[in-house]
């Protein structure tokens, strides 16, 4: 008889414990916190799985504010909900109505996650569309640049890093920078003999953007180079390109 006691409470504690450490748990107040964020994260969730971004970004507005309330602004919870939030507005095209938000998910992540967390590069691709939408070119330079310095030498990063000049070429065009337009036009280019050969004419365009540089720069040695290299026959008066 006094034999069972030691099994009869070995069989009372392992029912027991689990229940109280259940208990203990629920009456943590951050418990329930949490448990109300996820439910909030799979409403917004489910919203956003059916193209409702009012609906998505309403729920996470509500997620991200009691996200706030339990973890600090540089915590990767944190962090996500933001990013996930900040994609809502993107897909509802309002992701300038968040621009302080979008510039902050960028600079945290960067700094506490690094730049190639998946929430990082998220959070860059947002912050980097809402510089092209404010036309807010130099530091949209900056973000294509260190995605470029992100990358490998495999033959899937070069051919991202060619998406990449092409993004390059076109911010140094747009903010008046001809030398290092030309560069990244000849990094293209240079890029795309390797990766791809082809015609001239697939790539006519940017070898015309190419030319039209040299010309505005009155760089008539590599302008003719540039022509022998492709077999064209342009001629660049008062730095514009004509075909002979």
């Amino acid at each position: 008889m006094q034999n069972r006691w030691p099994k009869l409470l070995l069989v009372f504690l392992t029912v027991t414990l689990p229940i109280a450490s259940q208990c203990a748990i629920a009456d943590q107040p951050g418990w329930a916190k949490e448990e109300r964020i996820g439910r909030l994260a799979v409403q917004a969730d489910h919203a956003a799985a059916r193209k409702n971004w009012a609906k998505a970004i309403k729920y996470g507005e509500q997620m991200l504010e009691k996200a706030a309330a339990v973890y600090p602004e540089t915590d990767i919870r944190y962090l996500s909900r933001l990013k996930t939030l900040n994609r809502y507005y993107d897909k509802a095209d309002r992701l300038q109505d968040v621009e302080k938000r979008v510039t902050m998910a960028y600079m945290l992540s960067k700094s506490r996650l690094g730049p190639q967390h998946h929430i990082s590069e998220v959070s860059r691709l947002l912050y980097y569309k809402l510089l092209i939408a404010n036309k807010d070119f130099p530091p949209a330079i900056e973000v294509v640049q260190e995605n470029i310095s992100l990358l490998g030498e495999s033959e899937s990063d070069n051919f991202s890093k060619m998406d990449y000049m092409v993004q390059l070429f076109s911010l140094y065009g747009m903010t008046g920078q001809a030398e290092k337009e030309a560069q990244a036009v000849e990094a293209y280019l240079a890029l795309y003999r390797d990766l791809v050969g082809g015609s001239t004419k697939e790539i006519l365009p940017i070898i015309i953007t190419l030319a039209k540089n040299y010309c505005s720069q009155k760089r008539l040695l590599a302008f003719q180079k540039l022509m022998q290299s492709y077999d064209l026959a342009y001629i660049c008066p008062d730095g514009s390109v004509k075909g002979k």
